[in-house]
């Protein structure tokens, strides 16, 4: 599996759209197998697309996100979780635990890492979505 998450100073990112950086990690077998931490500059929403997908890109955790740039994403095979702080290692680290849902990591709020509970409550009870589905922390 390999992971995508904007970073600024060495937490996620409060706006993909606005990030300077990436760091993405791809992991093999419940070890981390590489890392690599880009430098977006001033892409379009085209060209994050195609870096993203080029790096085969399974799943992108971030804070905020424009819905044009999620849709395109998503449109691309990239599962996207959103309204997620906190420190990059820590979110990490909890991804790959199972834990990446408990309140700490999530933006004010936000009742869990799906949107606030007004515009989503039947996925934010249920506790489920793309991601969950995908990773259980046994496997990645």
């Amino acid at each position: 599996m390999t992971v995508a998450i904007p970073v600024w100073q060495e937490r996620v990112s409060p706006v993909l759209d606005a990030a300077s950086r990436l760091l993405v990690v791809r992991r093999w077998r419940g070890r981390t197998v590489e890392r690599q931490e880009l430098v977006l500059g001033s892409m379009t929403n085209e060209a994050l697309v195609q870096c993203v997908t080029e790096l085969g890109v399974d799943v992108l955790l971030c804070a905020a996100i424009s819905e044009p740039l999620r849709r395109a994403l998503e449109n691309a095979g990239v599962v996207v979780e959103t309204h997620l702080c906190g420190p990059v290692e820590a979110l990490l680290e909890a991804l790959h635990g199972g834990r990446w849902r408990r309140s700490e990591f999530r933006m004010p709020g936000c009742r869990d890492a799906h949107g606030p509970l007004r515009l989503r409550r039947r996925r934010c009870r249920r506790q489920s979505g793309p991601l969950a589905e995908k990773i259980t922390p046994a496997e990645d």
